[in-house]
């Protein structure tokens, strides 16, 4: 078994739910994710971890960063084919990082 530590995934969170990351097959996971609110105000964020079709929760419910702050979630451990997913108040303006490792 390779186990790798890497950087999974980075972007902007969109202001609708959707995946951030998707563990790809045949691959087990353990990752933290890191959000910074880069805007001009406050907003709220929401981060789930979906590993069979219904999203779970993995941060308070509307977690408000405020400019220039940061949140990071605890180790989720994740199978093949579980999703990380995310959402904000305003599109593009909350950075996201996944970052863990992958054995396979």
């Amino acid at each position: 078994m390779a186990v790798t530590l890497k950087a999974l995934a980075n972007g902007q969170l969109a202001a609708a739910k959707g995946a951030l990351y998707t563990v790809p097959a045949s691959t087990q996971t353990a990752a933290r994710v890191t959000l910074v609110n880069t805007g001009a105000a406050a907003r709220t964020c929401n981060l789930y971890v979906n590993p069979t079709g219904t999203s779970r929760r993995i941060a308070p419910v509307s977690l408000s960063i405020g400019v220039g702050e940061k949140y990071e979630s605890g180790l989720v451990t994740l199978e093949a084919g579980d999703l990380i997913e995310g959402d904000a108040s305003v599109a593009a303006e909350v950075d996201f990082t996944v970052n863990g490792f992958e054995a396979t």
